[in-house]
């Protein structure tokens, strides 16, 4: 049976010591910032993105891997005689997963999951598909598997802006808020392969940020605690360990911090916290 090789996009948000601990490889997405396009997370930072906002008030665009360029990233991993699970960003927000599959027509045992996720949907889902790759199930085996685990990714943020998810034009329901109701901390949360503003709260992002995490420990009844990851653009380091700890009081064997990245942060903005996790 062949080797399988994990990958992810970039939007995934994995930390590169993560990647490295799992095996997972990552096919970085585009940034078109001042008229160039960059590589996420290799050319440009989200820390750059938010400092040229707040320079020129112009949110870069996104940019979606091409065919070619999937076709030479997945055939570093064939031409080995490897077979190939790819964790995709999401179909509705991006043309990724489309051109990654075209590229897999073109080579052998090139699997693309469509994960209708982002972020930690993508990133627990790369992990789960690294486990069974140890347990020494096929790609074809893990594919198949962990398409029956895309509707338990849980996936959500607690917004300080909106104005950059509304900007963006990924969210109609953004546009609902205006840009100037600073005191309405949404929640966005994907749902159904899309992005929705699921709940609104109202207070200081720091106290609306542990509400929020009180509030997702308790609304899901059926949840995996192998693996949470914590993502945020902006929050200091003891609210952090505060709500760290209070995911691994619930049960969490691991939870797994980590800036976002470019992808997300082009519609997060600064200060987002989100926790992302699956059900069983």
């Amino acid at each position: 049976m062949k080797k399988v090789i994990i990958t992810a996009d970039s939007a995934a948000d994995i930390p590169v010591e993560t990647a490295k601990k799992y095996g997972i490889e990552i096919m970085p997405m585009h940034v078109v910032i001042g008229g160039k396009e960059k590589n996420d997370g290799v050319e440009i930072t989200a820390a750059e993105i938010f400092d040229y906002v707040e320079k020129t008030g112009e949110i870069p665009k996104t940019s979606a891997v091409s065919p070619g360029e999937y076709i030479d990233f997945f055939g570093r991993f064939t031409a080995e005689g490897k077979a190939v699970v790819h964790l995709s960003f999401c179909s509705e927000l991006s043309s990724t997963f489309r051109n990654a599959r075209i590229a897999s027509a073109r080579l052998n045992d090139v699997y693309p999951l469509d994960t209708r996720s982002l972020a930690g949907g993508i990133a627990l889902l790369a992990i789960k598909g690294c486990e069974m790759r140890d347990e020494g199930m096929s790609a074809e085996e893990i594919y198949s598997h962990l398409s029956g685990l895309v509707p338990k990714t849980k996936v959500s943020y607690i917004l300080d802006d909106i104005d950059y998810l509304r900007r963006s034009g990924r969210c109609s329901a953004a546009a609902a808020f205006g840009a100037n109701l600073l005191s309405v901390k949404p929640c966005a949360a994907m749902v159904d392969g899309k992005i929705d503003v699921t709940k609104k709260y109202r207070g200081k992002i720091k106290a609306v940020r542990l509400q929020y995490a009180d509030e997702q420990l308790k609304t899901h009844k059926n949840i995996d605690f192998s693996t949470a990851f914590l993502y945020h653009s902006g929050a200091e380091k003891a609210e952090l360990s505060v709500i760290t700890e209070m995911l691994e009081n619930a049960g969490f064997e691991q939870v797994i911090t980590a800036f976002t990245g470019c992808m997300i942060s082009l519609h997060s903005g600064r200060n987002a916290l989100g926790i992302h996790f699956l059900e069983k």
